[in-house]
């Protein structure tokens, strides 16, 4: 009785920090900017929303005494909207906003008597100015639509600006650390269980930074990966595709003389949605790879040189629930799994 009762406080205690405003865990990104008047004249306490275009979040700030606002976001594509009493409103669609960005965006308003309100369509400036790190963003498109070899997601860090090689080696080192949705993942200490692996199709997209890191990051002193997981939107959707590899396609070896026996089948599927639309939206996957293989082991007396044969097998999977309580107040709940089984 006394161990329930410890847990169900422990419970209690551990449930406010689930409902701590967005602001106060990882941000994925941001939107900032300038609310004036058609003279250049600073308007405060102008209300701007933000609203995601695919599973329907919206967060909203307030201008300061100077006219100026800042929200952060999630990734993906917006439509902002300004408001405030005896202004027409305005509206600007299209703001799409990337992992690690910050996109600078100000609006202009006009006395309600001479409009009603403005829309406007456009994109978000391709450079963000707000920043001077060294990297690139790797995004949802190059994720999901390049082919990489073996499907690890981290070969495409070779895309980013100012990469010379690829961090994608099963032992830690102090040159490399990889964040996901905020967290750092990155194994520093045993260095015999390896990295973690995540699947392809759990990758929305990426950043990479070369240099220059700043406040927020740091702990490594080559590039730092922050990527973002996948999730849910208000349609419903999934996938499922395979990958195979033969050794139908390869070279003789070099040692052997003979093509050496290889197959590699890769099976993987997701499903998305939403539980309540504009609130609650789930993301699962799984992914299953089985990899037979010969390893060669020569030595100088042929008579002892043999092949030794396996299967490699690995099973990567995740779940990911987004709730949105307020356009402040933000909840994620994500679990990745993976097995691999190498005799």
């Amino acid at each position: 009785m006394h161990q329930i009762r410890g847990l169900a406080v422990a419970a209690l205690l551990t449930l406010p920090l689930f409902l701590l405003p967005v602001t106060a865990f990882a941000q994925e990104a941001a939107i900032s900017g300038t609310i004036s008047d058609q003279t250049g004249g600073v308007l405060p306490g102008v209300v701007v929303r933000a609203v995601n275009e695919a599973n329907g979040n919206s967060f909203e700030a307030v201008t300061d005494s100077t006219g100026k606002y800042l929200i952060p976001v999630r990734i993906g594509e917006y439509r902002v909207a300004a408001e405030l009493a005896g202004f027409a409103s305005v509206e600007r669609r299209g703001v799409q906003v990337q992992v690690g960005q910050q996109v600078a965006l100000n609006l202009q308003m006009a006395p309600a008597a001479l409009q009603e309100s403005v829309t406007v369509t456009g994109e978000a400036p391709l450079v963000d100015t707000t920043q001077s790190n060294l990297g690139s963003n790797i995004n949802s498109l190059q994720v999901s639509d390049l082919p990489v070899n073996g499907r690890n997601f981290m070969d495409l860090t070779l895309l980013a600006a100012g990469s010379r090689q690829n961090f994608v080696a099963e032992t830690p080192a102090s040159s490399f650390q990889l964040n996901v949705d905020g967290q750092q993942v990155t194994q520093l200490i045993a260095t015999s269980f390896g990295q973690p692996r995540f699947s392809k199709d759990t990758i929305a997209e990426f950043e990479v930074i070369t240099n220059r890191f700043d406040a927020r990051q740091g702990r490594s002193t080559g590039i730092q990966v922050n990527a973002i997981t996948k999730s849910g939107t208000n349609t419903a959707a999934g996938s499922f595709a395979g990958y195979f590899r033969d050794d139908k396609f390869n070279a003789a070896d070099f040692i052997q003389k003979k093509v050496l026996p290889y197959a590699d089948q890769q099976l993987t599927t997701t499903w998305g949605g939403p539980i309540k639309k504009d609130r609650i939206h789930y993301f699962m996957n799984y992914e299953y790879e089985r990899s037979p293989y010969t390893r060669p082991y020569t030595t100088p007396y042929p008579a002892f040189n043999i092949n030794l044969q396996g299967t490699y097998t690995e099973k990567k999977g995740g779940g990911r629930v987004d709730i949105q309580f307020s356009p402040k107040t933000h909840f994620v709940y994500r679990q990745n799994l993976e097995r691999s089984w190498d005799p």
